[in-house]
């Protein structure tokens, strides 16, 4: 048997009847190339276990399904084990309530580009029109011709509106939504996968986007070629009513964002940080008893992005755009002025009373302070590391 080109990730949650649906529209798939499939479940306890199982003796492809115990909505750690699980080296998400259509498989790997996810939408299909699709239409693909008019529409102007972000090279649009998309997995595991700090519905596949774009990988739409058709289930318990009322939102939005998370597709501690010295002559013995304290990694190139830049004062370095987390390091608190404090995130100094308010302001000796700052341990209050 070759080796899978692809790994088709499906996440799934309590929905067995949605389940056998889709993994049917993954059997049908029209193309040559090998892929494997990882279910990969957040902890169901009816029979979607099952459902997987008799399902993969069948299927002429390898099957996995993966599981943990379910605490709290947690789509994130579901897609980060998908990848563990699996061996090929492109990845294409989906979720267990979404058909794919015939050639959904060939149209995502023949728009794969270096450096590029290959991003598209869905039809939300309604109750009525769910309540329809068997498994015959779904061998037959019959659901495609169900969208609606106005949906079709829709999904034009969305991805004409991709296409322009990608001209204008927007900063955040178009948003990568995690329902359907494909990566290397060798750009996946350059940003640690997706942050399973997030709990709970929403924000998670923003989080990733945006980390991305720092990466310098792009997202490109897809939409006019292929997309994933939604079978209609109530809506999530978390789900709020309006987006920013999500308990999501404060985290999505924190000051400090790590290209590769903290807390991803592998757990990393401070010992794991790339840090830049803007003046490496500056600070002498008392910089090296600060790295030495955190553990942290001197990065020497100029060039390569890292987690961390320290500014020392007394010393002549200025901060750069080239990393997540810039850091005022004050030995002598009366060597700083006040545009320095501004451009910094975090303001270290020996009374830890140094900077503005709001500001980030540590002692140079608080280890644990500023491991919570940067790995985003605490956001308004709420500790949300798992």
């Amino acid at each position: 048997m070759h080796s899978p080109e692809l790994a088709i990730v499906v996440t799934s949650y309590q929905m067995p009847w949605h389940i056998r649906r889709v993994l049917e529209s993954i059997a049908v798939q029209r193309t040559d190339r090998p892929f494997e499939v990882v279910v990969t479940d957040d902890g169901s306890t009816d029979e979607t276990p099952s459902v997987v199982e008799e399902f993969g003796k069948q299927a002429k492809f390898p099957v996995q399904f993966v599981t943990h115990r379910h605490t709290e909505f947690h789509a994130a750690r579901c897609r980060n084990e998908g990848a563990r699980h699996s061996s090929a080296p492109h990845l294409l998400f989906t979720d267990g309530d979404c058909l794919i259509p015939p050639d959904h498989v060939e149209q995502h790997m023949q728009a794969a580009r270096p450096g590029a996810v290959t991003c598209s939408y869905c039809v939300r299909l309604e109750h009525d029109v769910s309540q329809h699709v068997t498994l015959q239409a779904v061998r037959g693909a019959a659901y495609v011709e169900w969208t609606p008019a106005d949906q079709r529409s829709k999904l034009r102007q969305m991805h004409y509106k991709a296409l322009w972000y990608g001209l204008i090279r927007h900063s955040q649009k178009p948003a990568l939504r995690s329902t359907n998309f494909a990566i290397a997995r060798d750009d996946f595991e350059r940003v640690n996968g997706f942050d399973e700090n997030f709990l709970g519905w929403g924000c998670e596949d923003d989080d990733f986007g945006r980390r991305l774009r720092t990466a310098g990988i792009r997202t490109k739409s897809i939409l006019n070629r292929t997309r994933v058709y939604h079978l209609w289930h109530p809506p999530a318990p978390t789900r709020p009513q309006e987006w920013k009322q999500g308990g999501n939102v404060s985290y999505l939005q924190r000051d400090i964002r790590l290209t590769r998370c903290i807390n991803g597709l592998a757990r990393r501690s401070t010992q794991d940080l790339l840090v830049r010295l803007a003046d490496e002559m500056a600070g002498g013995p008392e910089m090296t008893a600060l790295l030495n304290r955190h553990g942290w990694i001197v990065e020497t190139s100029r060039r390569a992005r890292t987690d961390l830049e320290l500014v020392c004062r007394p010393g002549r370095g200025r901060f750069t755009r080239n990393t997540d987390c810039r850091v005022l390091v004050c030995f002598e608190e009366s060597a700083i002025d006040q545009a320095e404090l501004q451009a910094a995130h975090i303001a270290l100094s020996p009374s830890g009373q140094v900077g503005d308010v709001g500001q980030i302001r540590l002692r140079l000796d608080d280890v644990c302070g500023f491991w919570d700052a940067v790995s985003g341990s605490v956001i308004g209050g709420r500790r949300v590391a798992a």
